[in-house]
């Protein structure tokens, strides 16, 4: 009898379970927006001067091999330094903003945990998928649409 009664209370309530407010992290992993990334890469400090080989005597018999010998540029210790610096900053705040998208990943795979329904899945699983596409890229930015029709169009 007991269990009749447990178990006509159970398919009572359970209606307003199934159709109840969505837990506040299945929200927030429903409403998520990837973050912004605010790294900024640093720009690359041209040379003055076109660099070219250097001479060599017309009988001479050692030759100039490798890329390293058409690669002169005049720029100072100081400044190669200094750029040095900026792309170590720029490489950790990259890796910082890496590892936020990892734990914003952990976090939408653990709004699963309160239930949720194959749509709602189906919305979390694509906000991942998002997410890893711009944790495998090397500069954590996606590249946009209209830079990947400009580069197909000029292939062609």
């Amino acid at each position: 009898m007991k269990s009749l009664v447990l178990s006509s209370c159970l398919l009572l309530t359970l209606p307003g379970v199934a159709f109840g407010e969505t837990h506040k992290d299945v929200q927030a992993a429903l409403d998520y927006q990837l973050r912004e990334n605010t790294c900024s890469k640093p720009k690359v400090i041209a040379s003055n001067t076109s660099a070219s080989a250097p001479a060599q005597a017309a009988g001479s018999a050692s030759f100039f091999v490798g890329t390293g010998t058409a690669e002169v540029t005049e720029v100072d210790s100081y400044t190669r330094r200094r750029q040095e610096r900026k792309e170590s900053r720029w490489r950790s705040c990259v890796a910082e903003y890496k590892a936020n998208l990892l734990n914003d990943m952990e976090e939408l795979k653990s709004s699963a945990r309160h239930g949720i329904t194959q749509a709602q899945a189906n919305t979390i699983l694509t906000n991942m998928a998002m997410i890893q596409e711009v944790y495998l890229t090397t500069d954590g930015v996606l590249e946009q649409p209209e830079e990947v029709e400009n580069s197909e169009k000029s292939d062609n």
